[in-house]
């Protein structure tokens, strides 16, 4: 049996976004034939232990690299703190690996958290066949729009130097890029980075993926009812910008009954009471708060359309996860979000300035009222979208195409070639 060392900084069973990509690469893969070693933190140790005991995974090893007291402190400090804590544990990593590749002999590493190209890892040194991602971070942030970001968008500025600065000076970026056998990338942004950096060769976009347990088995057929039901989900965070989508619902006709649900928590909570009175929305937004991720489905489910506005993302899971419960999506002509969606399955808004993104958002809204049937296949399309972006397919794509090129020596040129353009 070949084995496979994966490293997941982020990795908690029945989570989405980071934490769900960890676990999923990890636990999928030990299902294909492959023994695993997964190093990763022991943040989610209770949800993991939980998980394996409800749910064997024989082949499946959680190795967890622990930091210092004063270490982990570190990660509240805000950005600098958590790009600190970062490195500092890819380094302890780096020191378990070795010590677990003289008794096991690897076969390859796989890097798939955290997902970002600027921070790196450091397990390109044990000089294995090595598999760099999919990883994203090529984004950043319009200054067109700073004004949503209030008074943190100085610290988007600071990220964006410090990712900058990460590209040319963080040997975890640069040398994995360097020397990885497959580079895989998220979006667009993130190829031009890497080509930047002078690598061409193996470098393909994989998207991320979606549980198919999330999925529903069936597309789902609303009732055309007399209001338009919104929903917004995600961390209250600047760079998610729930101001901007609320900006744009204001611009709706009055007369056009529409009303928002707004789940997720965050940094940004403290405005939003703001945010409503601002606009005069208290009759067209409700805000729940933070809800686990069962309680989510039901908000996708209650939904006519997932409206979508983030400054800055990869490649937001909850909008695929939104996708899977046939919601048609308003969002924005803008980094990941622009790659899920097309014009079958949704609204990209261009980004302009703040007046005409708003104008704009509020006509695609009032376009979904007065399309009803039209808006409905667009859900159709998305489910179906989301069917291909299930995790099970996207962990057999990887195996089939990146794995078995590298633990198979036989797999012919061609056929590696057939598959990555496929």
């Amino acid at each position: 049996m070949k084995k496979v060392l994966i490293s997941a900084y982020a990795c908690i069973p029945d989570r989405g976004s980071e934490e769900g990509n960890g676990w999923y690469y990890s636990s999928l893969v030990s299902q294909q034939g492959y023994q695993v070693w997964c190093l990763t933190r022991d943040i989610g140790k209770t949800e993991i232990e939980r998980k394996l005991q409800q749910s064997p995974h024989p082949n499946l090893t959680i190795v967890y690299v622990t930091v210092p007291l004063w270490i982990d402190k570190a990660y509240s400090w805000g950005l600098l703190g958590l790009y600190f804590h970062y490195i500092y544990w890819q380094w302890a990593t780096l020191k378990v690996a070795l010590e677990l590749s003289k008794t096991y002999q690897f076969d390859l590493i796989h890097h798939v958290s955290y997902t970002s190209l600027q921070l790196g890892s450091f397990l390109y040194k044990l000089k294995l066949p090595f598999i760099y991602g999919p990883v994203g971070g090529g984004q950043i942030a319009p200054k067109s729009m700073r004004h949503y970001f209030k008074g943190y968008w100085r610290k988007e500025q600071m990220r964006t130097w410090v990712s900058n600065l990460m590209l040319r000076f963080n040997p975890g970026c640069y040398k994995s890029v360097h020397f990885a056998t497959y580079v895989l990338v998220w979006n667009e942004d993130t190829r031009k980075m890497v080509q930047a950096l002078g690598r061409e060769k193996n470098v393909v976009k994989e998207f991320g993926g979606v549980g198919r347990s999330f999925i529903p088995s069936e597309p789902i057929y609303r009732p055309h009812d007399k209001t338009l039901q919104l929903v917004w989900v995600g961390r209250l965070m600047p760079r998610k910008a729930l101001e901007l989508s609320l900006h744009g619902l204001s611009k709706v006709n009055p007369q056009v009954p529409v009303h928002l649900t707004v789940v997720g928590d965050g940094e940004m909570g403290e405005y939003v009471s703001e945010y409503i009175s601002t606009y005069n929305l208290a009759d067209r937004v409700t805000w729940v708060g933070k809800v686990n991720y069962e309680q989510v489905k039901e908000y996708y489910r209650k939904a006519d359309v997932f409206l979508f506005t983030s400054l800055r993302d990869t490649g937001p899971a909850q909008l695929m996860e939104a996708m899977a419960y046939s919601l048609p999506v308003v969002t924005l002509d803008l980094h990941g979000q622009a790659e899920l969606v097309d014009s079958s399955t949704g609204i990209r808004v261009p980004v302009t300035e703040p007046e005409m993104v708003a104008n704009d958002l509020a006509k695609a809204i009032e376009w979904m009222y007065h399309n009803a049937d039209k808006r409905t296949i667009m859900g159709v399309n998305a489910f179906r979208f989301s069917q291909q972006q299930n995790w099970e397919l996207k962990v057999n794509h990887i195996i089939k195409t990146y794995y078995q090129s590298i633990t198979n020596p036989g797999l012919s040129l061609a056929l590696v070639v057939s598959q990555i353009t496929n």
